[in-house]
């Protein structure tokens, strides 16, 4: 019997190729990267060996393809490329990558407690490196924080082409949205998002000004600690709610200490329209010139020691816009949350539209696809009217449905007390991306969004950014509540 292993049992003293890996270094929803060297010249510099964890996964040919049209020094350099063979029909695709020592943006940042001028640089950076992708025709899609690497000599590398495409690249994915992470999506991609997420046959093209808006989201984040609101608010839903969108603050708001010229920066990048982004290569001229300034200020650093996070959970709950009463904002010591709310005739309704909402969603799982579309409909005209119903809370686009928002001073802890939170790997019998149309991958596997259900989110589904979703199995059979993934 012929035994197929999985690049999960690979150990130190293991050979892949011409790499003997040394250790384990990290992993991500579709791959897993090893510290390794060349078996022929073990005092050789060490390398990433990055492997597919699905065999044949398309992902990893993308990212190599793009890795080799390109030479800057904030992109990895790709040194090799090849196929593991785990069994006869289990080929899992790897990279061997320069070894980048560095640490994750917002961790670097937290570290170090940078300079103005070292988060200028930073910048400037990897606005090179979108700058030498986007005039190759090329874009990343998935550019975040946690992936980018600073080294300690502050040189930025950007990472994970998984979700990369250039012009002309045959698509990956049949969804409405490309492949991306949803805190970092640009105005116009949400606008798109909620105009046609009823449709099966729209699809989200990606520009290089989205690159640049998630440049500006990690900036902003690395400099005040929190995330900018969305960078825009359903039209039809502020005027059905009648509830103004969150304000993002600017970045000096919220620490006096970020420099006029990188402020500017900031708001430029985050800019509502496209066109007024404008270029990488314009933000990273921008940033090179601000960090060449001679002025004492940039190299004061942005937090001072005993800056406690206490000051920034309550930043957070400044973002978030108050209701019609314009009630305070609490900044007193935690309050005891109520998991279930005072009962009324309105609260009984809406309890059973989700619960009508719920079993439609099951039963949509158990038909089969031949009449989703007909129950979906039902599903969706339900939500439409619990929705409107009064005192039911204000709503905003979520990643991949409809969600309902608490009131302020409850929001930063009631997700923790009733929800159950996505698992960071598929569970053993779940479907495995890539998915089907109308469903959504995360972390690997395949789910069935809630559309309007939000958290609780009962036994059979898990909480994702405020949406509910139910994971998708490989065969008919009950889903796992308690057991964590192996």
């Amino acid at each position: 019997m012929t035994v197929v292993r999985s690049p999960e049992s690979l150990k130190p003293g293991d050979v892949v190729g011409s790499w003997r890996i040394e250790g384990y270094a990290g992993r991500g929803s579709y791959g897993m990267v090893f510290r390794a060297r060349r078996i022929d010249a073990p005092r050789s510099p060490p390398v990433a060996l990055k492997m597919a964890t699905f065999a044949h996964d398309l992902r990893f040919l993308r990212e190599g393809e793009v890795l080799s049209r390109f030479r800057h020094p904030s992109i990895p350099r790709l040194l090799y490329r090849d196929w593991w063979i785990a069994g006869p029909h289990a080929a899992h695709p790897y990279l061997i990558l320069e070894w980048i020592r560095g640490q994750s943006l917002y961790d670097w940042a937290r570290v170090h407690n940078p300079t103005a001028r070292q988060v200028l640089q930073v910048l400037g950076q990897l606005a090179g490196a979108l700058d030498v992708l986007h005039q190759g025709a090329c874009l990343h899609r998935d550019l975040k924080g946690d992936n980018i690497l600073v080294e300690p000599k502050g040189r930025a590398v950007l990472m994970d082409y998984g979700s990369s495409t250039w012009a002309g690249a045959p698509p990956l994915t049949e969804t409405l949205m490309p492949p991306n992470t949803a805190e970092y999506r640009s105005p116009e991609a949400l606008r798109f998002q909620w105009r046609h997420w009823q449709s099966n046959e729209a699809r989200y093209e990606a520009r290089p000004a989205d690159d640049l808006y998630a440049l500006g989201v990690s900036a902003y984040r690395m400099v005040t600690r929190v995330y900018p609101p969305p960078g825009t608010e359903p039209e039809e839903l502020k005027q059905r709610m009648g509830t103004p969108p969150p304000t993002r603050l600017p970045p000096r708001t919220l620490n006096g200490r970020v420099v006029p010229e990188l402020a500017v920066l900031i708001e430029r990048m985050l800019a509502k329209e496209p066109e007024a982004r404008g270029l990488a290569r314009e933000a990273s001229s921008a940033a090179e010139a601000a960090a060449a300034n001679s002025r004492p200020a940039l190299d004061v650093p942005l937090w001072d020691a005993e800056h406690s996070q206490d000051e920034f959970a309550r930043a957070r709950v400044r973002l978030v816009p108050v209701s019609e009463s314009e009630r305070p904002i609490v900044e007193s010591a935690p309050r005891s949350v109520r998991t279930e709310p005072p009962t009324s005739s309105t609260t009984l309704r809406l309890r059973f539209m989700f619960a009508v909402m719920a079993l439609t969603l099951v039963c949509i799982l158990w038909i089969g696809p031949t009449s989703r579309e007909q129950t979906l409909e039902m599903v969706q005209g339900a939500g439409l009217k619990a929705e409107e119903a009064p005192d039911s809370g204000n709503t905003g686009l979520g990643d991949g449905g409809v969600t309902t928002r608490v009131e302020a001073e409850e929001e930063t802890t009631l997700a923790k007390v009733i929800a159950k939170p996505m698992p960071t790997e598929p569970f053993p019998d779940q479907r495995r991306a890539p998915c089907g149309r109308g469903e959504v991958e995360l972390r690997g596997g395949c789910w069935a969004p809630g559309i309007t259900l939000t958290p609780p989110c009962g036994d059979a589904a898990y909480e994702w950014n405020g949406v509910c979703y139910w994971p998708l199995l490989k065969e008919t059979q009950r889903v796992p509540t308690s057991k964590k993934p192996q």
